[in-house]
């Protein structure tokens, strides 16, 4: 097949040949006596025109363009050159059933016009694409029944034997009037042989009309059935019937597959028609069932770093001079998290955490501080509802218990209305505040996650250093300016879920 491209870009030379082959005879040693040209028809103007603009679209992709055009240089004169070019097209169209069909119309068609060469070409390009072939058999009842592969109808003797289709998924729609169409989808590999059978369910009912007279017209839907008694089929749903000198109009509703009865001689009288019937309610539709909800049991091991943004009153501030890590401090802490899964998205935890901060003080080495807490709460967790990977996140509160000392040499400096400068440490309990976003991975109820936390903490409780000795300075009641100490870093947790 690769060779039949020269018959796209041969359409060139037949804008000068007119009305010649694919392949042209070799010239003879002699040349031939020049003879007058014969100009060309209208026929030939129209083909050369459409196979020249249909070369100019193939090699632009334009497939679907560049068919219509061969088609038409088809029909404007037939011949094996749009042929080969149309199974060419199609063949770029993964429609390989219609590229073979086209190549076997030439060689039945055109043989005569083509070079034995060009023949052997187009049988392997047959056969090589029907190696690749999947076969379909359908059967359909009704035997009337009109039947569509892919919004194309197949032939009716096309259906007694098995149906060629490309590999692929293909629509299959059967038909028929008077019958609910039915379409299913099916899935074709080379080699395979498959069978589909369609029986159409009816969509029509039937009514039986008896009148009180033989001689009374019977009209349905305006058209006059018959007199007197008349039965026939109908469309599924509602029909205006009449029994013209007898009764008014009513309207009777049809159902597929069942029959109807009006008996209008009934009780030796004109019965009137019935109601208009309520039409069937619309099958609901099938609740998916919802996805199990996750509860249980579940624990993690914690640790993590912290750094403060805040260091006590009487030290320089961190970023101080415009520099990023100017006396920045920084410390660590490890806890436990039990907790309970009370949903797939959200869980409740404890909070048990003991930590370490420390930091220099104005950079010289001997001057320090150090405050260690222990922070406990409920925490609420919050998770997507991933198997593998999941995005997690908390929000929880509580009590933090701190303990914040000094050296020395920071105290004295700090405190030196005390005697001996006595303001080493000092404790207290305040709130604590904390969130954390990231993600986790469940391999098996074994959780590994990463978050980044942040911590908000009050530090009024550490209000007073030395609970024996009178301060007369007092501005360092309090370590921390604004009574609030904010703390930030990742956390990395190891657990097991009970879920």
């Amino acid at each position: 097949m690769r060779r039949f491209l020269v018959a796209v870009f041969v359409a060139f030379a037949l804008l000068f040949a007119g009305r010649g082959a694919i392949a042209q005879p070799k010239p003879k040693p002699k040349p031939p006596k020049k003879e007058q040209p014969q100009p060309k028809s209208a026929n030939d103007e129209s083909y050369d025109r459409h196979m020249s603009i249909g070369v100019s679209l193939f090699r632009a992709g334009d497939f679907k363009a560049a068919l219509a055009e061969f088609e038409a240089a088809y029909e404007a004169v037939p011949k094996a050159s749009p042929l080969i070019n149309q199974a060419l097209s199609y063949r770029q169209l993964n429609k390989f059933t219609k590229a073979v069909a086209r190549l076997e119309l030439a060689l039945s068609k055109h043989g005569a016009e083509m070079s034995a060469e060009d023949k052997a070409e187009a049988t392997r390009a047959i056969d090589e694409m029907r190696a690749v072939f999947g076969f379909l058999t359908i059967r359909v009842k009704p035997d009337a029944a009109t039947v569509r592969i892919d919004d194309e109808d197949v032939a009716a003797d096309a259906l007694k034997d098995k149906i060629p289709l490309t590999p692929g998924e293909h629509a299959v729609e059967v038909s028929a009037r008077g019958y609910v169409t039915k379409t299913e989808k099916v899935r074709v590999v080379s080699g395979s042989d498959q069978t589909l059978a369609f029986e159409l369910a009816p969509s029509t009912g039937m009514l039986r009309v008896v009148a009180a007279k033989k001689t009374t017209p019977i009209e349905v839907d305006g058209t006059i059935m018959g007199t007197g008694t008349w039965q026939g089929p109908l469309l599924a749903g509602p029909h205006d019937v009449r029994a013209i000198g007898e009764s008014g109009v009513g309207r009777v509703e049809i159902t597929a597959g069942k029959t109807v009865v009006l008996d209008l001689a009934a009780d030796s009288g004109i019965s009137p028609l019935p109601p208009v019937p309520k039409r069937p309610e619309a099958p609901k539709k099938k609740k998916e069932p919802e996805p199990e909800v996750k509860r249980g049991f579940y624990g993690t091991v914690n640790g993590g770093i912290l750094f403060p943004f805040k260091h006590p009153q009487f030290f320089d501030q961190p970023f101080a001079n415009n520099k990023v890590f100017d006396g920045l401090s920084s410390g660590g802490y490890v806890g436990l998290r039990p907790g309970y899964r009370v949903h797939t998205y959200a869980g409740f935890e404890g909070l048990l955490e003991y930590g370490n901060v420390q930091g220099p003080a104005n950079g010289t080495e001997e001057k320090s501080y150090s405050l260690t807490s222990i922070h406990f709460g409920p925490v609420l967790r919050v998770m997507s509802p991933g198997e593998i990977i999941r995005f997690v996140g908390t929000l929880g509160g509580g009590f933090a218990v701190h303990l914040m000392s000094y050296d020395g040499v920071t105290a004295a400096e700090a405190c030196p209305a005390l005697p001996g400068g006595d303001c080493t440490s000092s404790s207290g309990v305040d709130f604590l505040a904390m969130t954390e976003a990231g993600f986790e991975v469940d391999i098996d109820r074994v959780l590994i996650g990463l978050t980044l936390a942040f911590y908000l903490s009050g530090t009024k409780g550490m209000n007073d250093f030395d609970k024996n000795a009178e301060l007369v300075n007092d501005k360092i009641k309090e370590p921390y300016e604004n009574g609030v100490l904010p703390m930030m870093g990742p956390r990395i947790h190891i657990g097991y879920g009970f879920w």
